[in-house]
């Protein structure tokens, strides 16, 4: 995601960095409230204003996605291939589903240029909308997640340890990739 800040213009300032280093690594679609509060102890002079137009900036170059899932505050994906989402009506846990065979491909045909004619990728019901025009096919899944459906009374202490599992595994992922994940160390 690094690499495609850097390539689209975007001013790479330590607060930036740090918010997408942050957004990178975090598969749960995190608000930007929820990134702001993770950040402050590494970056005490880091304010929410700097958050927030960080992932407008992202959203409007292209880079991650603003969702509007449920009522609230926007969700930041940056998992910005095709996918589906599953969405807990309970606790609003959001996770991405990979796409079946053959949806794909479909999925990335109706983001390419030029974009095919919205009677190409929409269904034949969208017809009651004459003048219509479709941006994007989107399939969210809403249910129940597992923590929720056992009814734990430990649900938010679930909750956070699966969230900081699946971060931690989506650092490894980055390093494995070649992103540095690392802070340098402060001089003296």
């Amino acid at each position: 995601m690094l690499v495609c800040v850097r390539s689209s213009g975007l001013k790479l300032t330590p607060q930036r960095l740090a918010s997408v280093r942050e957004l990178a690594a975090d598969p749960t679609h995190p608000t930007a409230q929820e990134l702001f509060e993770r950040l402050p102890p590494a970056l005490p002079t880091m304010r929410f204003a700097t958050v927030d137009n960080t992932l407008d900036a992202l959203a409007s170059a292209g880079l991650c996605a603003a969702l509007s899932l449920s009522p609230g505050a926007s969700r930041f994906d940056p998992n910005m291939a095709p996918h589906h989402r599953v969405v807990c009506d309970r606790c609003g846990l959001v996770r991405d589903v990979p796409c079946g065979p053959g949806e794909a491909s479909k999925a990335r045909e109706s983001c390419g240029t030029p974009t095919p004619r919205s009677d190409e990728i929409v269904p034949a019901q969208l017809a009651a909308a004459p003048g219509f025009e479709v941006r994007a096919v989107e399939r969210i899944y809403r249910g129940i997640c597992a923590v929720c459906a056992q009814g734990s009374q430990g649900g938010a202490a679930a909750h956070a340890k699966a969230r900081d599992a699946g971060r931690a595994a989506a650092k490894s992922r980055l390093r494995r990739a070649g992103a540095r994940g690392a802070r340098r160390p402060e001089r003296i």
